[in-house]
């Protein structure tokens, strides 16, 4: 949320608490799973989010956020993104859990490949998924 924002001084919000927040979001046909969950998530919790700007990357959903037009509901892991005027606040209700799937030709030797493979276990708590 921009870093102006009444609620930006919260430990953590509820989704309640930006019913009437304009929202910024990915269009839905560059990733229906996202967004549709997001839309999921603001229905339970009781409203319908009014999407008033669409963005295809993070970094311009952020962008526009830092701009004041609106709020975002994006992954953790864009925390490390930091932009000036921009604040992340947890959400306090239950949150998007996505899966992610590395499909690759197993005949591939590609050391960028194996690296690339590497990083990614080392990232991720599911390692256990990788084979």
């Amino acid at each position: 949320m921009p870093e102006a924002h009444p609620q930006a001084t919260q430990t953590q919000l509820s989704l309640a608490s930006l019913a009437e927040e304009s929202f910024i979001l990915s269009p839905r046909h560059l990733g229906s799973g996202f967004y549709d969950q997001i839309i999921r998530l603001c229905q339970q919790a009781g409203f319908i989010p009014k999407v008033t700007q669409e963005a295809t990357q993070m970094q311009t959903i952020v962008s526009l956020v830092a701009a004041e037009l609106g709020v975002a509901l994006v992954p953790a892991s864009l925390q490390n993104l930091q932009r000036a005027g921009v604040v992340y606040k947890p959400l306090e209700d239950q949150t998007l859990y996505l899966k992610l799937a590395i499909v690759w030709r197993s005949a591939n030797t590609s050391p960028v490949l194996h690296q690339f493979l590497a990083q990614s276990r080392a990232v991720t708590r599911f390692s256990a998924a990788f084979h």
